[in-house]
């Protein structure tokens, strides 16, 4: 995929190393936004119906596991239709701001013409709605 102008972070490990540059590809960002963008929405939107920040937890886990399937021998159609291998939402309250919480995801995406896993880390803040 075609290169952003993120800089990939470099490691001690080459692994660490290239899976910095795969995170850094267009498509892997563009994809991280779009979730970033349903999750914030998603979430804002029934802030204020969760009691808990580990309901809200549940509920966004519940909703990512909708485009997950972690078979290796999945079918490209499979994986087109669930992009991702693995995926994981924790929620926590941000401290002296009520009602708002801080949403971290992890995914890991099937890549298509790569070798190397690639995971993603999105950290986004869910505002209060109105």
């Amino acid at each position: 995929g075609a290169q952003t102008t993120q800089k990939p972070k470099k490691f001690d490990d080459p692994d660490a190393t290239a899976n910095s540059e795969i995170s850094a590809r267009l498509p892997y960002i563009m994809a991280t936004a779009r979730i970033a963008h349903f999750l914030k929405v998603m979430a804002r939107d029934k802030v204020g119906s969760f009691m808990e920040a580990s309901e809200a937890e549940e509920w966004l886990n519940k909703w990512i596991s909708n485009y997950v399937n972690n078979s290796p021998d999945a079918s490209p159609e499979m994986k087109a239709r669930y992009p991702l291998a693995e995926a994981s939402i924790e929620v926590k309250e941000i401290p002296g701001q009520p009602g708002v919480f801080s949403a971290i995801a992890w995914m890991r995406p099937w890549l298509q013409m790569e070798e190397l896993s690639a995971s993603l880390r999105l950290v986004a803040n869910i505002p209060k709605a109105g």
